[in-house]
């Protein structure tokens, strides 16, 4: 199998529930290819993961994040893309210094369990602070993965 036709056939069934898990397994890409500081191309398009939606008995919903290929020691955040015409988003889980943050370890590689009180938007977006730091710096770089959220399931 080619590996268009296995990313094609990844796509395909990236956002289908688990029969008895009730899970959605949505694949993380590079959102586009930018003019990064302090980042190769190569670097860039080397990032991947995925997050899993559990919708829970409760009603919230867990997102458990498994990136990898990013920038050692990286520090990122997750947000919450609730509109794209125009454009609006929110930090993903809990808001407030450092709650929506992830750090990449020494190889590049995070996760991050992340509890909401409601189903998600429509999309992910994880943006790579190149400065290290969490503040409106000038150095946020939006979409080092982006991932398109499932439809909320029927309950």
């Amino acid at each position: 199998m080619s590996a268009a036709t296995a990313l094609t056939l990844l796509l395909i069934s990236a956002a289908v529930a688990a029969e008895r898990s009730e899970a959605y397994m949505v694949p993380l890409f590079p959102q586009k290819e930018r003019d990064l500081k302090n980042m190769t191309a190569a670097s860039f398009w080397a990032a991947h993961g995925s997050a899993k939606l559990t919708k829970q008995d409760d009603g919230k919903v867990k997102i458990e994040f498994d990136l990898g290929g990013l920038i050692p020691n990286g520090v990122y955040t997750l947000w919450n893309v609730l509109e794209t015409e125009p454009f609006k988003d929110e930090p993903l889980g809990e808001f407030g210094s450092g709650k929506h943050s992830v750090v990449a370890d020494g190889s590049g590689n995070a996760h991050k369990t992340v509890v909401m009180a409601k189903w998600p938007g429509k999309e992910f977006l994880l943006d790579y602070h190149a400065d290290g730091s969490l503040s409106q710096a000038k150095a946020v770089y939006p979409g080092a993965l982006w991932g398109k959220f499932p439809a909320e399931p029927a309950r």
